[in-house]
C-alpha cells in the first residue's frame, strides 16, 4: 500500500475514537485539516500514476512553426497532429533528450560551422539528433553507420572511406562534410527541404516515384512508408525541444554538457600492420582513448596506408619522434591467425567489424561463414588484417 495512504488511514482511525468531550475542539479542527491535506496528496499521487509526466498535458505547439526558414502547414489538421505525436514521444522519453543535449555541446558547434560554411540552413544539425542521437558508433540494421547514418554505397559516393578497418562514416567531422554535401544535392533535386529530408531517409528513387505515381508535389501530401512519414516530424520536435529545452522542463546547464574533444591530428603512415595499442602507447595514450577519439577504426590493427588519427592535446611531439619506429614495427607484425568461437547474438557483420575484417574474407576462409546462417558454437579462423596468406 502506498505511504501516503497508510499514513492517512493512521491518521483518520485515531481520530474517528477520539471522544469529542476529550478532545479540545482546536486539537480536532488542526487533525481534519491535516487529514484533507494527506487526502489531496494522495489524490495528487493517484493523478502522476495515471499521467506519469505531470503537467506534460499542459504543454502545446508554438502557433507558429518554421523549418529551414519555411513555415510547418499547422492549420491542417494532419500535420499538426503528426507533429504532436512525434513531439510528445520525444518529450516523454526524458532521459533520452537530456542526453542529446549534453552531446549536442560537443557536436553542434563543428556541424553548425559548417552548415554556414556551405550555405546551408542551420536546422539541418538537428538531421543528426534523429539519425543517431549524436552517437557516431551508431549503426543499424540497414547497414547505416556513424551520426549521419551513411549506407556504404552512398558514403563512398561523397568521398568517404569505407573499409573493414577505417570507416569514415563513422568520423564525425567527415562524415558532416558528406552528409551536407549529399543534402545540399537532395534540395537541387526536390527544390524543398521536407522533401530533401524524406529523401535521405528513404531514398531519392523512392519519394520521386511516390511524387509522380501520387501526383502530388510537397511532402505534407505524400503517402510514403510509415518511418518516412514520421521522419520529418521527428527532426521537427527534435528542433522544438532542443531550442528551447528549458521551456519544458529540461533545461542542462552549459557546464554539464559534453565538452568537444581536446584533439589534435597527426598523419601516420603504416606499412604492414599497426596495432591500435601500439599506437596509442606511442602517443602516450591508452587504447580506449585512441579508439574514442577515432571512431573510424573499427578493427584493433591499421593496414597498409595512411591515416588521419586524432591524439590528446599535446601528444603531437611524441608521436611523431616516434612515427619512425612505429613504422618499423608495423612492417615486421605477422599479425596472426585468430580462432574465434560464435557466440549468442553475433552476426558476420558483427565479428568482421570487430576483428578489422570485411565479411567476404570471413566467408573466403571459413565454409561455416558461408551458410545462411552461423550459430553459437560454431568456429572461426580470422586472419587479422595485414596477415600473410596461408
Amino acid at each position: 500500500m502506498n505511504a501516503h495512504l497508510v499514513l492517512a488511514l493512521v491518521l483518520v482511525v485515531p481520530f474517528a475514537t477520539v471522544s469529542s468531550s476529550a478532545a479540545h475542539e482546536e486539537d480536532v479542527r488542526a487533525l481534519r485539516e491535516e487529514i484533507a491535506a494527506l487526502r489531496s496528496d494522495v489524490e495528487a499521487l493517484r493523478m502522476s500514476l495515471v499521467d506519469p509526466s505531470p503537467g506534460l498535458s499542459s504543454i502545446r505547439l508554438p502557433e507558429a512553426i518554421s523549418f529551414a526558414g519555411t513555415s510547418v502547414p499547422l492549420d491542417r489538421w494532419d500535420v499538426a497532429e503528426r507533429l504532436e505525436r512525434e513531439f510528445f514521444l520525444a518529450l516523454a522519453e526524458r532521459a533520452q533528450v537530456i542526453l542529446w543535449l549534453k552531446r549536442s555541446a560537443r557536436y553542434f558547434p563543428y556541424i553548425e560551422e559548417r552548415l554556414a560554411a556551405a550555405g546551408l540552413p542551420d536546422d539541418l544539425k538537428y538531421v543528426a539528433v534523429v539519425e543517431s542521437s549524436l552517437l557516431p558508433a551508431a549503426y543499424s540494421s540497414a547497414h547505416a553507420s556513424g551520426i549521419w547514418q551513411f549506407i556504404p554505397d552512398t558514403g563512398r559516393r561523397y568521398g568517404l572511406r569505407v573499409a573493414a578497418a577505417w570507416d569514415d562514416r563513422r568520423d564525425p567531422e567527415r562524415s558532416t562534410s558528406a552528409a551536407l554535401a549529399y543534402l545540399k544535392d537532395l534540395h537541387a533535386r526536390f527544390g524543398d527541404w521536407p522533401l530533401a529530408l524524406a529523401a535521405y531517409n528513404a531514398g531519392e528513387g523512392r519519394v520521386g516515384g511516390a511524387m509522380r505515381s501520387q501526383r502530388v508535389s510537397t511532402y505534407y501530401q505524400l503517402a510514403l512508408p510509415t518511418e518516412t512519414e514520421r521522419y520529418v516530424f521527428r527532426i521537427l520536435a527534435a528542433k522544438l525541444i532542443l531550442d528551447e529545452p528549458a521551456r519544458y522542463g529540461l533545461g542542462v546547464p552549459l557546464e554539464e554538457r559534453y565538452a568537444p574533444h581536446a584533439t589534435e591530428v597527426v598523419t601516420v603512415p603504416v606499412t604492414g600492420s599497426l596495432p591500435v595499442q601500439d599506437l596509442a602507447a606511442a602517443a602516450g595514450s591508452f587504447y580506449r582513448e585512441i579508439r574514442v577519439l577515432n571512431p573510424a577504426i573499427v578493427g584493433d590493427r591499421l593496414p597498409e596506408g595512411s591515416y588521419d588519427v586524432r591524439i590528446p592535446t599535446g601528444a603531437e611531439t611524441r608521436l611523431v619522434a616516434m612515427l619512425p619506429r612505429l613504422k618499423r614495427a608495423a612492417a615486421t607484425s605477422d599479425a596472426p591467425r585468430v580462432e574465434y568461437r560464435v557466440k549468442r547474438g553475433d552476426t558476420l557483420e558483427g565479428i568482421a567489424r570487430r576483428f578489422g575484417v570485411s565479411v567476404d574474407a570471413l566467408k573466403s576462409g571459413n565454409r561455416t561463414a558461408r551458410r545462411p546462417h552461423i550459430y553459437p558454437g560454431d568456429r572461426l579462423i580470422i586472419e587479422r588484417v595485414g596477415a600473410p596468406a596461408r
